[in-house]
């Protein structure tokens, strides 16, 4: 997989992303603090997966419950119940390499989503969480992996139950995606501080 670098919020922020990926802002509103890249083409990544990149108010917790309070906000905004989320795996002391004073975090999560007018879609969620406590802001970054094809979702059945095997098709999509995510964590980096007085 190739990489490029991006320019996020006017090039406030300038982050690594697989080539390929299409700037949602091309052809859907995206609200002001979200950068949302999707996959239209399966050699890029698997199609329908999303990046999400959002500046959010940070919350008034703990860093280690920061990550669970924003990914039940992700649960609810898909519509899907955390209850029914599985925690495939977690890193709550990541690293990310141009903010090395702040909290890193990130989850592996599965659940059922009812977007976009879908029944039950099983989608596999990687939330990563970057605190930048000098500027109040909790920044996000989602990757969205969708699973649609009947083989996927076998698969991924079993990887929920912990029976992940060699060559599950489910399991090689989310560690692609982990991959990605690690790699905005090493690469993101504010150019311009001034996009946090607002």
């Amino acid at each position: 997989m190739h990489f490029q670098s991006k320019s996020l919020y006017g090039g406030a922020i300038t982050v690594d992303l697989p080539e390929g990926l299409i700037d949602a802002s091309t052809f859907r509103q995206i609200p002001d603090t979200q950068e949302v890249y999707v996959c239209h083409d399966s050699k890029v990544l698997s199609k329908n997966d999303a990046i999400i990149i959002d500046l959010m108010e940070r919350v008034d917790c703990s860093d280690d419950s920061a990550i669970d309070s924003h990914l039940r906000e992700v649960c609810k905004l898909n519509d899907a119940d955390q209850n029914d989320s599985i925690i495939l795996e977690q890193d709550r002391n990541a690293h990310a390499r141009n903010f090395p004073e702040d909290y890193c975090g990130w989850i592996v999560s599965g659940e059922q989503a009812k977007k976009w007018g879908r029944d039950e879609t099983p989608l596999v969620l990687i939330l990563a969480l970057i605190r930048l406590k000098n500027v109040g802001t909790d920044l996000l970054v989602s990757y969205n992996i969708p699973f649609d094809e009947k083989s996927e979702i076998e698969d991924l059945k079993e990887v929920l139950s912990g029976e992940s095997l060699a060559g599950n098709l489910a399991l090689r999509r989310i560690n692609v995606a982990k991959e990605v995510v690690i790699r905005i964590l090493d690469t993101l980096k504010v150019q311009d501080w001034k996009l946090f007085k607002n």
